[in-house]
């Protein structure tokens, strides 16, 4: 009888563990992400200068299309060169980096050092 009573201890002892382990971490990444611990984190939804989508001065080098909307290589943005870099489906929600550019209907393009 004595084990049982020690086992039942035991197991309710490892159940409040993963318990409050699971409460513990629950916040860890939305802690990290508010701290800016990770320089080059990816930001979700858009600032303040990236209110909706871009429309490109001039694109250069067709390479596909995405929801009837033409993919290019090379963009020209604000003066600003940008590559493709991935498609970005709208209701997912915006996510995208200080350096990257979203163009209708959901193609981001990174900034390059390409000169146009």
């Amino acid at each position: 009888m004595d084990l049982v009573v020690i086992e039942i201890v035991l197991w309710a002892g490892l159940l409040f563990f993963f318990w409050a382990l699971k409460e513990g971490l629950s916040h860890v990444e939305s802690d990290i992400e508010s701290l800016s611990l990770i320089p080059n984190a990816k930001q979700v939804g858009l600032d303040s200068r990236h209110q909706g989508f871009h429309r490109p001065e001039r694109v250069e080098e067709p390479i596909g299309s995405y929801r009837d909307a033409q993919i290019y290589r090379y963009a020209v943005i604000q003066g600003r060169v940008y590559q493709f870099d991935r498609i970005l489906p709208p209701e997912t929600g915006m996510v995208v980096d200080a350096d990257e550019r979203c163009v209708a209907p959901g193609l981001v393009y990174q900034e390059c050092a390409q000169r146009l």
